[in-house]
């Protein structure tokens, strides 16, 4: 099979591990960059030895099979219209558009044009959360009944929460919204199509400019299990987990340590004289040093989730693999990053109305 050729638009802070994912993928090559700062594009240029810098879009989007959008998503629609229109697929970093009519257009043109579409839906392909699919679909925890996410953060930590001009604060819902799309791939991955319940918003003295509703809650629910998602700019804890909860145990994954844990400790009297979570606690030590050699191992191999995803895409797009984000997952994410975006917006209006 002949080589396909990528064009990477934007060469800002993530497309450095987009290039180094489409390194690893064999059958791939990238053959050009382009951003509106020549002076990055060329840097990324440089250390990926990709062979052109494009002056204009029409240029890369003429000599590229697939384009691959790391540009901040307000200018999704216009690049993922103009590249579909020319049949190319696409790869598009997270969130994939702010307004969920735009992503109405762009899924109807990708049909008629045939262009696969695959959102950097990077999360599902962690050593950790791979774990914990294995596990609910095995029963290790019974049926699933609750999915608990938490994105706790604080600007002292937060590159996007820090000054006035991160892209991510002119975003429904501010900050959040740049982050939601993991929260609900997972939920629709593990669990399935939750509803949205509610969405409840506050803001405090504190709020930072880029979440200006500092602290908020998500409910969401199904016919057998419920979701809850809790994300807080003022936490210096920086926390980035979730929770399963089954009718026979729990996993618990840690996102930045990418560790998952599974506890099916019945209660007992003896254990309750021990203290159950020192029991678990037990439990887990004697079996977290084969994670942690894993783990070890992909870091050294530089195995990320980003690799993982585009390595994934690749073998779709050879025949070999199913879809790493179908098009329900895609727009079940719109479609609630929509809804919840606008919710945290009205709420921080009727605030500032009361303020």
């Amino acid at each position: 099979m002949s080589e396909r050729t990528v064009g990477v638009v934007g060469c800002g802070v993530i497309s450095e591990a987009h290039l180094a994912a489409w390194a690893r993928t064999p059958g791939f090559r990238v053959r050009g960059v382009i951003d509106t700062n020549r002076e990055q594009a060329q840097k990324r240029a440089s250390q990926f030895d990709v062979p052109t810098v494009f002056e204009q879009l029409d240029d890369l989007l003429a000599e590229c099979d697939i384009i691959d959008v790391c540009t901040p998503p307000q200018s999704h629609a216009r690049i993922a219209q103009a590249a579909i229109e020319r049949g190319r697929h696409l790869v598009m970093e997270k969130p994939m558009v702010t307004d969920v009519g735009d992503w109405d257009r762009i899924d109807a043109q990708a049909r008629a044009k045939g262009s696969k579409i695959a959102v950097i839906h990077n999360l599902k392909f962690l050593q950790s959360v791979q774990t914990a699919k294995r596990w609910v679909e095995e029963g290790r925890i019974g049926e699933v009944l609750r999915i608990q996410r938490e994105f706790l953060t604080h600007a002292s930590s937060d590159r996007m929460l820090v000054g006035e001009g991160h892209w991510s604060h002119s975003l429904p819902g501010g900050r959040w919204f740049e982050t939601l799309p993991h929260e609900l791939y997972l939920t629709h991955w593990l669990v399935g199509a939750l509803e949205l319940s509610s969405v409840t918003a506050i803001c405090t003295p504190s709020a930072p400019f880029g979440a200006r509703a500092d602290e908020v809650s998500i409910s969401m629910r199904g016919d057998r299990a419920i979701g809850t998602i809790h994300f807080s700019a003022n936490c210096r804890e920086n926390r980035r987990m979730f929770l399963l909860q089954g009718t026979e145990g729990r996993i618990s994954v840690d996102i930045l340590s990418d560790m998952a844990t599974l506890s099916r400790t019945s209660d007992s009297k003896l254990r309750r004289v021990i203290g159950r979570p020192i029991a678990e606690a037990t439990r887990v030590l004697a079996t977290s040093a084969a994670d942690r050699g894993r783990y070890v191992a992909r870091r050294l191999r530089k195995q990320s989730a980003h690799v993982e995803i585009i390595q994934s895409l690749g073998r779709h797009l050879r025949g070999e693999g199913a879809e790493p984000t179908p098009l329900a997952e895609i727009d079940y994410v719109v479609r609630n990053c929509d809804r919840i975006g606008r919710a945290i917006d009205q709420q921080i209006a009727e605030h500032q109305q009361r303020a």
